[in-house]
């Protein structure tokens, strides 16, 4: 008896050491948190927002803005556009007719972006304005890019350029050959526009990491020498809608602006605003 009385005891003291700690286990193993598919706080996580996306105004002349393109980097839309138009391109400027040129030359780039507003109802979130080696110096680390010339431009001005090769329609061009080409203004007017469209985002194509790495930081030193609204923060967020475009390859549209040439003018159809909503507003923007 003695023998049974001394095992219970020695069970209930076991069970007295053991049941509390077995308890207090089970309380922290029922109190964590799960260690997958929960979000920690404090962690940063890179998320698209309806501001990664900008309108830009790249402009370009030795002296003032003579050739004009508009592009558009949508990190959320998952695209890049550009529209190029010509300087003689009739705009509003406080409710005035105007060309592009003779926009600049009253009121220099700013009243270039303000006019493209007020005539297409777009927003024109930042221009730069720079001479065109400025621009050729920012995008000598882009390569190479294929563009079709024999598309634009006759065979004697390929001749010319020395770009004519037998049987080759398409031509490997650096950013100072294009520019060449560009300055040659040898297409016709229509076809010299498009070129310029082309041309630039045949560019951004081959040069998407360059984009993201190098360019904030190539814009960063011209800005001294650019007339520009850009700032030291908003080329941060640049930077952050190229690292989204870097990431997964985008769709690329290029063209131009419906209009017809009058008397050396340029007249934009009366679809033109339309046509520019297609590439440059989107139901993010509203």
């Amino acid at each position: 008896m003695r023998k049974v009385k001394a095992y219970f005891w020695a069970l209930f003291g076991t069970l007295a050491v053991i049941v509390p700690i077995y308890l207090a286990a089970a309380a922290i193993l029922m109190t964590r948190a799960a260690p997958v598919d929960t979000a920690q706080s404090g962690v940063p996580i890179a998320q698209l927002t309806a501001g990664d996306a900008r309108n830009f105004l790249l402009m370009t002349g030795p002296e003032q803005p003579e050739t004009f393109v508009l592009l558009r980097f949508d990190a959320r839309g998952g695209e890049i556009c550009a529209a190029a138009l010509p300087g003689e391109t009739v705009v509003l400027a406080g409710g005035q007719p105007v060309t592009l040129v003779e926009a600049a030359q009253q009121a220099g780039p700013a009243q270039c972006a303000a006019a493209l507003e007020e005539t297409l109802s777009i927003e024109v979130d930042n221009y730069l304005y720079c001479a065109a080696e400025t621009l050729v110096e920012l995008t000598k680390e882009f390569g190479t890019a294929r563009i079709p010339l024999s598309n634009y431009l006759p065979a004697d001005a390929l001749a010319q350029l020395r770009l004519q090769l037998p049987g080759v329609d398409t031509v490997t061009l650096t950013p100072q050959m294009l520019a060449d080409v560009l300055a040659a203004d040898a297409a016709e007017p229509d076809l010299q526009t498009l070129l310029r469209a082309e041309g630039y985002l045949a560019f951004l194509r081959v040069g998407g990491d360059t984009l993201a790495n190098d360019v904030p930081d190539a814009l960063r030193a011209a800005l001294a020498g650019s007339s520009t609204n850009l700032t030291a923060v908003e080329l941060y967020d640049y930077e952050r809608i190229f690292s989204f475009l870097a990431k997964e390859p985008p769709q690329y549209r290029a063209g131009v602006l419906p209009g017809e040439w009058t008397r050396g003018r340029y007249e934009l159809a009366e679809n033109a605003p339309a046509v520019a909503a297609a590439y440059f507003v989107r139901e993010t923007d509203f």
